[in-house]
């Protein structure tokens, strides 16, 4: 089956049987904690939402910021093949008041990435490394600029 990374189709994946999605977005400074202390018992009407549009897996990241830079949260997400962000997004946040409510407030943690596009909130990030691919392909290659000997 194909596997959708964020929006871009990658390649065929026969045992999968899923898409993935891996996004980026920052989090305003000093809310580090309470956003943590959010996604520790997360609602569960928010996680049966996630579930009912097709998400199966999603896990979040985050890294401190440092310096002037603001922490940075990365979402990796594992859906259905039928799952379609711009239709299964809005359909989870508008699912019930207690999910737009929290929709409202994880917003409120977050700021777009500087790499968003314009009146885009998180932002896609690209894959670039496959180890299972790159495992399946390592007898018939030679690799990018490896050094003789």
């Amino acid at each position: 089956r194909p596997v959708l990374i964020l929006g871009t189709l990658a390649r065929s994946r026969p045992a999968s049987m899923v898409k993935t999605y891996v996004q980026t977005v920052c989090l305003r400074e000093g809310t580090e904690d309470e956003y943590r202390a959010y996604h520790a018992d997360c609602w569960p009407a928010v996680v049966k939402s996630l579930a009912e549009v097709g998400i199966r897996e999603l896990d979040i990241y985050l890294t401190p910021g440092a310096g002037d830079a603001l922490s940075r949260l990365v979402m990796v997400m594992k859906t259905t093949d039928a799952f379609d962000p711009a239709v299964d997004f809005p359909r989870h946040a508008s699912s019930s008041p207690v999910v737009a409510e929290w929709e409202a407030r994880m917003k409120a943690f977050q700021t777009p990435a500087p790499e968003a596009k314009q009146d885009a909130w998180w932002s896609p990030m690209e894959q670039v490394f496959d180890l299972s691919a790159q495992l399946a392909s390592a007898g018939a290659r030679a690799g990018y600029k490896v050094p003789e000997g």
